[in-house]
């Protein structure tokens, strides 16, 4: 992405965290929120509406299953605060797709599942940043 465009940000999991990152990325001139990803339809629709009134109108594209999520070439960063033991595989499974990912603390259960988010970002040459 050109310096002088924004990055697309998709938000997985909405029920909590999630929402101060979706306040973060929405203020950022940097980044547009262009997806929003909860398992829970009720949830994700309630937050892409509220993202919508808050933000001038401009309302995310609510996606339920992350894997089709991932699926899309146009989302550029996963920002990630799922319940924690989805943290380490929505991250590989990101950076696997080609997007950089901000995942919530913990990031992994076990040091073996970090070390396997590191060695996915560095071979997919991601960023990868908790």
């Amino acid at each position: 992405v050109s310096a002088n465009e924004k990055m697309s940000v998709a938000v997985v999991g909405v029920n909590g965290r999630g929402v101060d990152h979706l306040g973060g990325f929405g203020k950022s001139k940097f980044t547009q929120v262009t997806h929003i990803c909860d398992a829970d339809e009720a949830v994700g629709q309630r937050r892409c509406d509220e993202f919508a009134a808050n933000h001038g109108g401009q309302r995310p594209e609510y996606v339920k299953d992350i894997r089709k999520l991932l699926e899309n070439k146009s989302i550029d960063i996963v920002s990630i605060a799922t319940p924690n033991h989805w943290h380490a595989l929505a991250a590989i499974w990101s950076v696997q797709a080609g997007k950089h990912v901000y995942v919530e603390k913990p990031v992994s259960h076990n040091v073996l599942e970090g070390r396997r988010v590191v060695e996915a970002a560095r071979k997919y040459n991601r960023i990868v940043q908790t």
